[in-house]
């Protein structure tokens, strides 16, 4: 089980969310020039504002881009929203070794997923250990 650990950075970050936002984010991963936010569920088009002005202040005030999801408790809805464009199926296996995704995914739609030398399919699998426990993932 990963367990996610805020150092000041972070608890700074995410009450600067909040209070550009008025949305509570559960959790932010912070790259070199991203920042992934993961909010409560139906309150993504809050944080991110009418036409995108509210998350256009965050950008600006963080200096990178920032992606906001959706928590869902269901593992499959919750990899719906993080994964870009068409998702085929997901295959989950919980055993006692640990748990394990398979996200399968049309091949035109690999590269969006896997990202610019595996950067995005990086931050999906922290995202997904962090919120859901997940020990592997894959793409297919």
């Amino acid at each position: 089980m990963v367990t996610a650990t805020y150092d000041t950075e972070m608890i700074r970050t995410l009450n600067m969310f909040e209070s550009l936002t008025d949305v509570e984010a559960r959790d932010c991963i912070i790259k070199e020039d991203e920042a992934y936010f993961i909010v409560p569920e139906g309150k993504a088009g809050m944080a991110i504002g009418k036409g995108g002005q509210v998350v256009q202040k965050v950008q600006n005030q963080l200096g990178k881009t920032v992606k906001i999801y959706e928590y869902n408790d269901n593992i499959g809805a919750f990899i719906n929203n993080i994964v870009p464009g068409d998702i085929r199926g997901v295959d989950i296996d919980d055993t006692d070794a640990g748990k394990k995704v398979s996200i399968s995914v049309p091949n035109s739609n690999k590269g969006k997923v896997l990202g610019r030398e595996g950067e995005r399919i990086q931050s999906i699998r922290e995202l997904l250990a962090r919120t859901h426990n997940v020990d592997e993932v894959k793409v297919e």
